[in-house]
């Protein structure tokens, strides 16, 4: 049987739970670096407290358009504090978790609009689901990008932090065999 998404389970629980995750983990990684690793820059690619700030920031551009269904990722705080202060970035990060654990009931179930990030003047059709999904995999993203930045600055990361869910999958069933 196809499981189709919304048909054959009550709540995105799986949705929810994976960026839930990916926040708790990003904030226990920041917890674990200091200020001057958590504020550096490299070859002009930004710092990781602002790999950090960007996700927190698409987080935020979710959270507050999903109630009138109007979501656009291109207004942002741009809150230079959290690229600045790890302790806020983790408080940020708390935050988001609490918001997205009492989103309301089905939620996910809500069409919604999308603000291009290409033309201002474009809204695309989409879910609060498949938005979701999109916010977990740009954050995934993100923390690859800070893993490779970390690994670049001699700090060590565990070996999936920053890897996509498919792919770690696919090495399992490669160890696996």
């Amino acid at each position: 049987m196809k499981l189709i998404y919304g048909e054959t389970r009550s709540e995105p629980d799986f949705l929810t739970k994976a960026l839930i995750d990916e926040f708790t983990r990003g904030a226990r990684l920041i917890e674990q670096i200091g200020d001057s690793v958590y504020c550096r820059k490299a070859n002009g690619t930004g710092s990781i407290g602002g790999h950090f700030r960007h996700n927190l920031d698409f987080a935020d551009s979710f959270l507050n358009g999903i109630g009138n269904g109007e979501i656009d990722y291109t207004h942002r705080e741009r809150d230079q504090w959290t690229e600045e202060n790890r302790f806020y970035a983790v408080e940020r990060c708390a935050l988001a978790i609490r918001r997205f654990n009492h989103l309301e009931p089905d939620f996910w179930r809500r069409k919604v609009w999308v603000r291009s990030e290409i033309a201002a003047e474009i809204r695309h059709r989409s879910s609060a689901a498949r938005e979701l999904e999109f916010l977990h995999s740009h954050t995934v993203h993100h923390h690859a990008l800070i893993a490779e930045k970390l690994a670049f600055f001699g700090v060590n990361v565990t070996d999936n932090f920053g890897v996509a869910p498919s792919t770690l999958k696919f090495w399992e069933q490669q160890n696996a065999a």
